[in-house]
């Protein structure tokens, strides 16, 4: 898909491949290796102002990078958010709930805003049904994760239930119910983990980003694609690399949990210069030993796993001593 991708841009622009992939590269850096090639390269096309063709045809959502357009997506609903109400910076009024759904290759949110919302509570589509988005725009999330926006010209409708999509039971099984296995960094792999490390390194970096106060998507400066002009909030992202004695794992805190493992709230490090900040970040992260546990994803571009984080707690030498000293008195007495 890269190579199509860098096909059409160097039909439509005066740019070699060798800059092309530079700029990908710098890309990928600058979002801190949280994007693939394909996503970066599709940044690329809108900085140099290239509409990229339409991904019209049904895709899986496995194949699905941000900046596509005109996606036609099919999947089985396996959860709906409650409706937020929220008041814009004009005084107006507005709704907003999410929809999860998944064809089984992974899942993909796409919230529903306003009038759209009434879909949901006259159950025009409804939890375990079978939906087609037609003519969406796939965007990244500050988390990585791939959602899809209807825009101005998208549509959802429950479609006939005989695409051998994997049951409701199936999916929440598998996308809702957090279990994190307890693992040696050197056996993980894809999925939901649990590990006791040491941070070994903090990676510098801006630390905070722009987020819309209403949808709390990630911006570029105070514009969302979604809601125009905005005052944006700011929100914190520590991206750090962890060691447990059989290998390391680069793991990432987003929001209110970076907030919590720092110490430290957007408002304060606002304040700071970028040393600054980074010299604070690291004062209060090097040489912590926290049990962590969240999401194991593989980093395409760099072909290696990464933990988004959606816990920690520090490590208690008091309550991890019993602990296996109640294992020894199990051992000896079997």
């Amino acid at each position: 898909m890269l190579e199509d991708i860098l096909d059409e841009i160097e039909k439509q622009a005066d740019v070699s491949r060798k800059e092309l992939l530079e700029k990908i590269d710098k890309r990928c850096q600058e979002l801190e290796g949280l994007i693939t090639k394909e996503g970066a390269a599709y940044l690329v096309a809108r900085d140099l102002g290239i509409d990229l063709p339409s991904a019209t045809r049904n895709l899986q959502m496995k194949n699905i990078v941000p900046g596509m357009k005109n996606l036609n997506v099919l999947g089985r609903i396996f959860r709906i958010s409650s409706v937020n109400e929220f008041v814009r910076q004009d005084g107006s009024k507005g709704r907003v709930v999410n929809i999860f759904f998944s064809d089984g290759t992974t899942y993909v949110r796409a919230p529903l805003w306003d009038s759209q919302v009434s879909l949901i509570e006259e159950e025009t589509i409804k939890l375990g049904d079978v939906i087609q988005i037609t003519s969406g725009l796939a965007k990244e999330n500050v988390f990585g994760d791939v959602e899809i926006s209807l825009g101005k010209f998208g549509t959802i409708r429950q479609i006939e239930d005989s695409i051998e999509f994997p049951s409701l039971e199936d999916l929440t099984k598998r996308f809702l119910i957090f279990s994190s296995e307890k693992s040696f960094i050197k056996d993980i792999m894809p999925g939901n983990f649990e590990i006791k490390a040491d941070v070994v390194h903090v990676f510098k970096g801006n630390f905070l980003f722009n987020v819309c106060p209403v949808c709390s998507n990630s911006i570029d400066g105070d514009k969302c694609s979604e809601h125009g002009t905005v005052d944006p909030n700011q929100a914190l992202v520590v991206s750090c690399i962890v060691d447990d004695g059989t290998g390391d794992l680069r793991t990432v805190f987003f929001r209110e949990l970076a907030e919590k493992v720092c110490g430290a709230s957007p408002k304060e490090l606002s304040s700071l210069t970028a040393d600054e900040r980074y010299n604070l970040i690291k004062e209060k992260l090097l040489g912590r030993v926290l049990i962590i546990s969240g999401k194991v994803k593989k980093n395409k571009l760099f072909d290696r796993l990464e933990m988004m984080s959606n816990d920690f707690k520090d490590l208690n030498v008091l309550e991890e001593s019993k602990k296996l000293v109640e294992e020894i008195e199990l051992t000896i007495g079997g």
